[in-house]
């Protein structure tokens, strides 16, 4: 299980701006955005767990806003992250820095639908 403190899905945009070629550029933006893919298909896998004890929390007020907003979240860092592989600009810094933020979003809000399914309850 991935560490849930883990601030990033890769090396930080340092790497890309150091690139010489547009070659070496375009790779590391991939490698970026495949770690970032990674750790997306994690919190899916989380949102399943959720998903799945979803009737536990029947009538608990603002799970639904919750479980609204972490869908929404997971579904704007795939389109972040499909427009920087797309795009490939020499300056990712601030793509990354709203993917960091979507990131501490997602894990302080899947915190929150676990603490009401199931208060101790810490999936793996």
């Amino acid at each position: 299980m991935p560490n849930m403190d883990y601030p990033g899905p890769c090396e930080s945009c340092s790497a890309i701006e150091g690139c010489s070629t547009n070659e070496q550029r375009e790779a590391a933006v991939q490698n970026y955005c495949k770690g970032v893919e990674m750790e997306l298909n994690i919190w899916k896998a989380r949102l399943y767990d959720v998903l799945a004890n979803v009737d536990k929390a029947q009538g608990k007020a603002g799970f639904e806003d919750t479980l609204n907003l972490i869908k929404s979240t997971v579904r704007e860092i795939e389109m972040l992250n499909a427009q920087l592989a797309n795009e490939c600009s020499m300056d990712i810094s601030a793509q990354e820095k709203a993917m960091g933020g979507k990131l501490a979003l997602l894990r302080s809000k899947y915190t929150e639908a676990l603490s009401v399914i199931s208060p101790g309850y810490f999936g793996g």
